[in-house]
């Protein structure tokens, strides 16, 4: 991993704690000036004087949405070089952080709905924001739908196997059947993804660097298998794990790899869509972070709502392990992206899983709903 910060502070115009915080040491920059001294190769870590302790507090002030790794002129991740010192000084988070990812999903609505059952005045003012993250695991009811979706062109019999990720599995399992439904329509032959695990995604942020090793290798397994079809997902930050895949690839496979880990919204070419009545007037659109500048999701909705409008474009704070690490600075941040949307927008939907999960944890409180885009979809077989 490339090191050598030039301190221009482009960062600091991306970073969403430093926009919270205005404090230059814990933006990206102040980060790297701080910490690659400790880095065993590049740095002189068994001189360094900053201890573990205190890069700790760093680290829990990083979400890593990767916004100062696409703007840094020399491609520095700051989220790399915490997930790293994460890796070489474990902690009792990061254990539980796995357990909770890779054990305990089942268990999920199970917690969601025990939280609804707390009242908020019996709850420890430290413990709100962990309680508000668990009462977001438990679904808004169905609605009509806004848009529906009809293929003007299909593709007849091509094999393509859905990664669904972990919030849908454990706890959106209506995404998944919408998922399939539009894929079916399209006339894809969709395959059996029981065996996907986790994309691994969060395990790296957390520095579980064999967890990560271990679901990465069953998945591509899973897709070798399936005959390395078409891989569909809508979840921006389970598709941004599943494309770094491709570095620990063979080559040709890897090519391979990239060219058919696709976006569910790049899958369903040339669709003709129109807005129900149901449809509400302002709705606002949460682009993930991990989308970057290739967000599929957009453009399709855009086709049956021309009116809706992107959010001031501010990371939502899920950052993985940081809603255990910093649950408050989380749900800060996730409080500050909802201000950056229309206020007569009350509906927000986007193409994260995670950031459903973590937007929804504080819409009720600014009289909003958050939803996936899979939720206010239909589709029609057409021709």
């Amino acid at each position: 991993m490339k090191r050598g910060c030039t301190q221009c502070g482009e960062c600091l115009n991306v970073c969403p704690v430093y926009a919270l915080f205005k404090r230059e040491e814990y933006a990206p920059k102040g980060k790297r000036l701080l910490m690659e001294p400790l880095d065993a190769e590049y740095g002189d870590a068994a001189t360094a004087q900053l201890s573990w302790e205190r890069v700790r507090q760093l680290a829990r002030l990083c979400a890593g949405c990767g916004r100062c790794q696409r703007v840094c002129a020399r491609k520095l991740s700051t989220s790399e070089l915490l997930a790293d010192a994460r890796a070489r000084n474990p902690h009792w988070t990061q254990n539980l952080w796995e357990i909770w990812i890779r054990r305990a999903g089942p268990l999920w609505p199970l917690a969601g709905k025990i939280a609804m059952l707390a009242p908020d005045a019996a709850v420890p003012e430290g413990l709100r924001s962990s309680l508000a993250t668990a009462r977001a695991l438990v679904d808004l009811p169905a609605i009509k739908p806004w848009l529906i979706l009809t293929p003007t062109q299909k593709k007849p019999g091509t094999p393509v196997v859905l990664f669904s990720g972990c919030t849908a599995v454990n706890a959106r399992p209506r995404w998944i059947a919408k998922a399939r439904e539009l894929l079916a329509t399209w006339g894809y032959q969709v395959l059996d993804s029981s065996g996907f695990t986790c994309c691994g995604g969060t395990l790296h942020h957390a520095g579980r660097y064999k967890a990560q090793d271990e679901v990465r290798q069953k998945n591509i397994q899973v897709w070798r298998d399936l005959g390395r079809p078409l891989v569909a997902s809508f979840c921006a930050s389970c598709k941004h794990s599943l494309d770094e895949y491709a570095a620990v690839l063979p080559e040709d496979e890897a090519a391979q790899w990239k060219e058919k880990c696709r976006g569910l919204s790049a899958l369903l070419e040339q669709p003709r869509l129109h807005a129900t009545a149901d449809a509400p007037t302002a709705v606002a659109y949460h682009q993930p972070c991990h989308w970057g500048t290739a967000d599929p999701d957009l453009p399709l909705l855009q086709q049956g709502l021309p009116e809706l409008k992107k959010g001031a474009g501010l990371c939502c704070g899920m950052g993985g392990i940081l809603k255990m690490s910093n649950p408050d600075l989380s749900m800060d941040m996730a409080r500050k992206c909802l201000e950056g949307f229309a206020p007569e927008a009350r509906h927000v939907i986007t193409g994260c899983s995670g950031c459903v999960m973590q937007l929804s944890s504080v819409a009720t409180a600014k009289n909003k709903e958050v939803r996936h885009w899979l939720d206010i979809v239909a589709v029609e077989a057409g021709a």
